[in-house]
């Protein structure tokens, strides 16, 4: 049988994550005993009334199953309460069968039963308890619809239908969740409806017969309330980090300042020390600046931005940043980070108005390009003996890669590119492997 699954999957895709299928699994204990105690109250009220009429033997082997269920369920509670396993048949083969099929699309064994006891109750209720007081039997009616009204709302609001494992499923199950209410209100009317009801009491029967309506209420509202779970758990986390950055911030910035002012002093005698004492202060107004720009994970590429904003804003430079990346490795966006602090640091520094930032991966190499508006430089100057440029100019070097600038009227584009730090190691093992291949060993 062909069965479609890719309009399903797009169909309920949205509905379905983490964080939403976490928050109705930690409710589905509560919710389980809640809803067994509604089911416990509904079969020992048709019991109670089945015993009052004429055909109770009848009446009864109606109502066994919808019993046995519940006691079932009780006993299940217990355990899950107590956090123990049953030790005695049906006990443990009911949950083997839950165990088995928690978290998915597939109805277990007592899911199945307990469909069949609720209707099986509308069935006394409707068409065997007839000799009994049309008031009891309405009241038996809508005892035995709350039953099963209870069982469609725990199949349609499991957890199973919320978890993102779960995608790809057949699209007759979300057309099925879709009209819960009406499919259930149906088929609790075409068993209860057609019975003999006085006219005294059809009326009200109807009205019993169609508040399995609400069920589709039910299922609607759960995937309100989970659909604005995420966003409100990223905002949170959010103000939380911005909180942290904030007081790191205010702990670590005046003696961070004290330092690169005392490393200032000897940066002639010491100019690493002094780059380690700007590079930590730069570090600590990037973090201002992520909690400023919004959501980014500083392990993102797009939070590379934060240190071209940080040194563009320091001297009210206009400033445009483009990264076309994904993804980048630790080690390369650390080094695509010095890149852009040394490249932007001297375009701001030769008192550039407008930069233009670009990073891209292109035919293997990662590459950033700085375009500004700054006077030319002069001769000589940029990558000499001891500069930053210079040192940056050696790194790439050792990648592969290389620092190169192209000056038209008006504007210079400084390109900084080199392999991938992983991609670069594979290449240097495949060289000393090419090397040990062509070497003595191999000739002899």
């Amino acid at each position: 049988m062909l069965v479609s699954t890719g309009w399903g999957s797009q169909w309920g895709q949205g509905r379905r994550g983490r964080l939403a299928y976490l928050t109705m699994l930690r409710r589905s204990s509560t919710y389980n005993l809640r809803a067994t105690a509604v089911r416990c109250v509904a079969v020992a009220t048709v019991g109670a009334g089945a015993l009052h009429s004429d055909r109770w033997p009848s009446a009864l082997l109606l109502w066994l199953p919808a019993a046995v269920c519940v006691v079932l369920q009780l006993v299940q509670a217990h355990h899950e309460r107590a956090e123990s396993l049953p030790r005695r048949w049906p006990a443990t083969a009911l949950h083997a069968d839950l165990s088995r099929k928690n978290g998915r699309h597939a109805i277990a064994v007592e899911t199945y039963a307990e469909i069949v006891g609720g209707l099986l109750l509308v069935v006394l209720a409707s068409w065997v308890a007839t000799d009994l007081p049309p008031l009891l039997r309405l009241v038996m009616l809508a005892a035995a619809v709350g039953h099963f009204t209870s069982t469609a709302c725990a199949i349609f609001t499991d957890h199973a239908w919320f978890n993102p494992d779960e995608r790809g499923r057949p699209v007759w199950h979300e057309m099925l969740r879709w009209v819960s209410g009406p499919l259930t209100a149906g088929l609790v009317s075409v068993l209860a409806l057609p019975a003999d009801w006085p006219e005294s009491t059809w009326l009200a029967a109807v009205v019993v017969c169609l508040t399995p309506l609400l069920v589709s209420l039910r299922v609607r509202d759960a995937d309100l309330a989970l659909a604005h779970l995420a966003p409100l758990v990223a905002e949170e986390a959010h103000a939380g980090r911005e909180l942290v950055i904030s007081e790191t911030h205010g702990a670590l910035s005046t003696h961070l300042r004290l330092l690169e002012q005392e490393a200032r002093g000897v940066r002639s005698s010491a100019p690493t020390l002094y780059e380690l004492a700007v590079s930590a202060n730069a570090r600590l107004r990037e973090t201002m600046t992520l909690a400023r720009i919004g959501e980014v994970s500083s392990t993102t590429p797009a939070s590379l931005a934060a240190s071209v904003l940080t040194l563009a804003r320091a001297v009210g430079a206009e400033v445009n940043v483009d990264i076309d990346a994904d993804h980048l490795g630790r080690e390369d966006r650390e080094l695509a980070r010095i890149v852009l602090s040394d490249l932007v640091g001297n375009a701001v520094n030769a008192g550039a108005g407008l930069i233009a930032v670009h990073l891209a991966q292109r035919q293997g190499l990662l590459v950033i390009e700085v375009e500004d508006d700054a006077p030319p430089m002069p001769v000589g100057v940029w990558k000499s003996p001891g500069t930053s440029s210079a040192r940056l100019q050696t790194r790439l070097a050792g990648l592969q890669g290389s620092l190169t600038c192209e000056e038209e009227a008006g504007t210079k584009t400084v390109r900084a590119r080199w392999v991938p730090q992983g991609a670069a190691a594979e290449r240097r093992q495949g060289d000393d492997h090419d090397d040990d291949v062509g070497g003595p060993g191999a000739a002899g």
